[in-house]
Parts: C-alpha cells; sequence; structure tokens
C-alpha cells in the first residue's frame, strides 16, 4: 500500500515510529509502531487498527495510575527478531 503525505504530498514508506503519551505526570513512550513515514518532512501516519491497539493499551496503561504508585516508572520491551 502506498500513501502520500498529508502534509507536502510525497509518497511516504512503511516503518516503525515512538509515540510519547503524557497524562497529569505520567508518561508512557511505544516504540517500534508500524506507521507511513515522509522522507521529506517527517510527517508520521499510523494505520487506524494500529493507532486503536495502541491508544487502548495506553489507555489500560493510564487507568492503573489512578492510585498512587509505589514506583516511579516503568520500561517494558519486547524484543524484537
Amino acid at each position: 500500500m502506498t500513501k502520500k503525505c498529508p502534509e507536502c504530498k510525497t509518497k511516504m514508506f512503511a516503518g516503525k515510529t515512538s509515540i510519547h503519551f503524557q497524562r497529569n505526570n505520567f508518561y508512557a513512550d511505544v516504540e517500534n509502531v508500524e506507521a507511513f513515514i515522509c522522507p521529506n518532512c517527517g510527517t508520521r501516519s499510523i494505520p487506524g487498527n494500529v493507532a486503536k491497539e495502541v491508544s487502548k493499551t495506553v489507555e489500560n496503561l493510564f487507568n492503573t495510575t489512578t492510585k498512587k504508585p509505589v514506583f516511579s516508572g516503568l520500561c517494558f520491551h519486547k524484543v524484537l527478531t
């Protein structure tokens, strides 16, 4: 599938990106997210199904922070092979 950049109309390529989320005093970084990336201006476009899954996962993570946490950070990584 090909896609044109909504900003500059350059042909985008399939790649991976990171997304940063922040809510109140908490943040989450999601890495290796499938995306279309513009080589000209750097715009990133995340397919709808991927965006929904990432959003749902991060929302669940933020919802677990309603109580005062006993730690200051959490990193969760899957090794890509």
